[in-house]
């Protein structure tokens, strides 16, 4: 199929199976998302959520099926370029935050670009984003030091600071409060509506799936629903 620039992500006929006999968590799944998209994934525990979002961000190899980031075939590349490829181009933000508890919370931002060299050229930008997070205060604390809403922050601040076209996050505010919960939302709306950053984000909430421009929902490992929503349902943030 020829590579369409306005689609980042997309995904023909994904199958997860586990274990024998196999018990199939995705069933036969294909969708694609457009560039600067926002997108909420939902169903109930067991659906095949988190598993589909493992499989597109090339977290977890399918069974069968490709996916395609920016055109590429995600599980044809060389290991060490798939690794590459998805630091510069995939953020990805967890329900647990997973900061590294030895370093500070602007050494946890910067690690995306340690790990290619690029530490020194990106400390004035993740001095920034602790700005615009309001974690200037956390600059040189340890993750023990800082609040569950000041760590979740820093986990995506650590997922932008390579400016990836395309985020990820698996019940990121699955863990914090509903002020904390809705800080983090606004984080991921003003990035995707001030800089074109594509997401897609999992989420049990309602509300918080009522914020995106599109739902796709899940049903037994396979996609029971995909719509537009009527922007004049949301929550305010604010």
């Amino acid at each position: 199929m020829k590579y369409d620039p306005n689609i980042i992500l997309r995904c023909d006929s994904l199958v997860k199976s586990f274990g024998e006999p196999a018990t199939l968590a995705i069933r036969d799944v294909s969708l694609t998302m457009g560039k600067g998209e926002f997108v909420s994934l939902t169903g109930r525990s067991g659906s095949g959520k988190s598993t589909l979002l493992y499989m597109l961000s090339g977290l977890d190899i399918p069974s069968s099926g490709k996916v395609y980031l920016e055109g590429k075939d995600l599980f044809q590349m060389e290991s060490k370029e798939t690794h590459r490829f998805r630091n510069r181009n995939i953020g990805f933000v967890f329900q647990f935050h997973y900061l590294l508890p030895e370093l500070s919370a602007i050494e946890n931002i910067l690690m995306p670009a340690r790990k290619i060299g690029e530490e020194g050229k990106k400390r004035d930008y993740a001095r920034s984003l602790l700005k615009d997070f309001g974690l200037e205060h956390c600059k040189d604390k340890y993750p023990s030091q800082m609040s569950g809403g000041e760590q979740q922050r820093a986990a995506i601040a650590r997922a932008l600071i390579m400016d990836p076209g395309l985020i990820f996050a698996d019940e990121p505010t699955g863990n914090l409060d509903t002020a904390n919960g809705d800080k983090t939302m606004e984080i991921f709306k003003k990035r995707n509506k001030e800089n074109g950053t594509t997401i897609l984000y999992v989420t049990h909430d309602p509300e918080y799936a009522a914020l995106a421009d599109r739902r796709i929902n899940m049903v037994d490992g396979q996609i029971e629903s995909d719509q537009r929503q009527n922007s004049g349902k949301k929550k305010s943030l604010t």
